[in-house]
């Protein structure tokens, strides 16, 4: 992402969404009831409790220019031409 001053900030995420006045960024983990208390939930899955969409980043969107996306694979290598 990069920010209106100029600087660019990577954000590691499965998922992002325009949630009003932010962006919100959000990452599919495992993680017990007791430990979802400490962590913003989302979303969870039908199989299973524990499967959930926790909040990982929200930045206001009038401080980005712009998002973009990086490689799925976090094993894969970019390479300039």
């Amino acid at each position: 992402m990069t920010l209106e001053s100029g600087a660019q900030i990577e954000i590691w995420a499965d998922s992002y969404s325009d949630e009003g006045d932010h962006y919100l960024f959000g990452a599919y983990v495992r993680a017990s009831v007791d430990e979802q208390r400490y962590v913003e939930v989302t979303s969870r899955s039908p199989a299973s409790v524990e499967n959930v969409l926790i909040v990982v980043a929200r930045v206001p969107k009038d401080e980005v220019e712009s998002v973009f996306g990086g490689s799925v694979d976090p094993d894969e290598e970019t390479s300039e031409p």
